[in-house]
């Protein structure tokens, strides 16, 4: 499973970008700075977009804003709360700013995902004069950021149940800390402290810059972050930042994307594992233009009909949505295998390689 996440400066559906984002083939993108999507990325991504629009200093929505592109489908919202009334009511201000929703890619399970932009300037907190934002606020920086907003969501969230993917503009590095002012590497250690693995550090082992400073072109910062839990942050095989020379180069953009690759699967219980080890699988020799195998749960003895029953929930709830013979139906992968469930009818394929 591939997951980006890309600052496209304000891309507009003629930009570059958009090539550059096809060719890295994602299955996840979160994307901040988007003006407009062109029509080939919509049909891309038909049953997966999600997009606001960004705030801006003055209150007013800003003509770009956040996304989340999912190749599968949005299965759900996902209200963003804290425990504090007050930080409810910037994360309902700031919501065009922090885009989350359930999603579930083709073949994959379903995922928890925020795509993040955090502006560059501090919350005014003159509205909050009679309360105690201390309880959230970074202690080696005066101001409050919309990341400590994020934070006290996060911190407030089911971090277990079903993974999370919190990525993009956080506009916090750690080499900011020596020069504008401290809290940066606070922040990264408190997402640490959530569950929360940084890919790009973890794979690399050091900070990797993501963005060009417009006004001395230099290249030293990570603005940039993609977060997960776990057991995305045990299965990450490759992170990445895209081709600097095509991309700042091409003045496509002045943040590089984060490119992450995961070898991710939800496993099976060992019981249905074995269930589907020691059945008969019988030859769907009506349907030999489409090679598959079958088990009937009426054929089963009682406490195989409940294994049955058992992976036929698994597999509802895990899997994935694909078209056989003009009919939507949920698909599991195990193995070398696709199972499917029609009515009493357990099925299953040999995956093309």
């Amino acid at each position: 499973m591939r997951v980006i996440t890309w600052n496209v400066r304000r891309a507009t559906e003629t930009s570059a970008v958009w090539k550059i984002l096809t060719d890295m083939n994602p299955d996840i993108a979160l994307l901040q700075e988007v003006t407009s999507i062109p029509e080939v990325i919509k049909e891309s991504f038909k049953d997966g977009i999600k997009f606001h629009k960004a705030i801006g200093k003055t209150g007013k929505p800003q003509q770009f804003g956040t996304a989340v592109l999912v190749k599968g489908k949005i299965i759900d919202e996902l209200p963003l709360s804290s425990e504090y009334d007050w930080v409810n009511h910037e994360l309902e201000y700031f919501a065009g700013n922090l885009v989350a929703c359930v999603v579930q890619p083709t073949g994959y399970p379903k995922l928890n995902v925020v795509s993040i932009h955090s502006p560059a300037w501090p919350i005014d907190t003159s509205k909050h004069q009679n309360i105690d934002i201390e309880t959230i606020k970074l202690k080696q920086n005066p101001k409050l950021w919309v990341t400590e907003i994020l934070w006290s969501a996060l911190k407030n969230a089911n971090l277990v149940d079903v993974p999370w993917i919190a990525g993009g503009d956080l506009n916090s590095s750690e080499t900011f800390d020596s020069t504008f002012g401290g809290g940066n590497r606070e922040f990264l250690d408190r997402m640490g402290a959530l569950g929360f693995t940084e890919c790009l550090r973890k794979h690399h082992g050091k900070l990797v810059p993501t963005f060009k400073n417009p006004r001395d072109k230099r290249i030293t910062h990570q603005i940039d972050h993609l977060f997960v839990t776990s057991p995305l942050n045990s299965t990450l095989e490759a992170c990445s930042i895209g081709d600097e020379s095509a991309i700042f180069g091409g003045s496509v953009s002045d943040h590089l994307p984060i490119i992450a690759d995961f070898k991710y699967s939800q496993d099976i219980p060992p019981s249905i594992e074995n269930f589907i080890a020691k059945n008969n699988w019988v030859f769907a020799k009506t349907m030999a233009e489409i090679p598959h195998y079958y088990i009937v749960r009426d054929n089963l003895s009682e406490n195989d009909k409940k294994l049955f029953d058992e992976f036929d929930v698994f597999i509802k709830n895990n899997g994935y949505t694909k078209e056989f013979y003009s009919k939507q139906y949920t698909y599991f992968d195990v193995g070398k295998f696709r199972y499917w469930v029609i009515e009493n009818i357990l099925n299953r394929a040999e995956l093309e390689i």
